[in-house]
């Protein structure tokens, strides 16, 4: 399979992948988009934390976060208070009903993630997260300079 071939499989995979869990999301009636369901994420992996520590892990502009933290805030998703080390800057943590919106979001991407599996063994699952490895550390890996 020449390269142009196999970035073509990879882009239709993330394509379809995508569609199965604004599929699933849909079906379970979330009524979030993509962006705050993102930031919901990255405030549990991360929290307590500051909004800058969610835009850099997310590569976003503090701008776009704002707005989203203002939404998910005006939700009752997330609590903003002040940081116990510098009250200037806000701690982000996931309120109950964050919480259980998370809850609902792993169930949707769990169904997604089973349909994606669907009749693969374990063998083959494992060959291919080891390929996807390879091929995100191809990506990430800095490309030498043309001096």
């Amino acid at each position: 399979m020449s390269q142009a071939l196999a970035g073509d499989t990879l882009h239709r995979l993330l394509h379809a992948y995508k569609r199965a869990l604004r599929r699933a999301y849909a079906d379970e009636q979330l009524e979030l988009g993509v962006a705050q369901i993102r930031t919901l994420k990255a405030i549990r992996g991360l929290s307590p934390c500051s909004a800058s520590a969610i835009a850099h892990r997310l590569q976003w502009d503090k701008a776009q976060l704002a707005r989203l933290l203002g939404d998910l805030d005006s939700r009752g998703l997330v609590y903003r208070r002040p940081a116990p080390d510098d009250g200037r800057r806000q701690q982000l943590t996931l309120s109950n009903a964050g919480q259980a919106m998370l809850a609902r979001v792993d169930a949707c991407e769990q169904r997604a993630h089973e349909r994606l599996a669907k009749d693969l063994s374990e063998a083959e699952l494992a060959a291919f997260e080891a390929l996807a490895q390879r091929l995100i550390d191809n990506l990430e890996r800095p490309t030498p300079s043309a001096d």
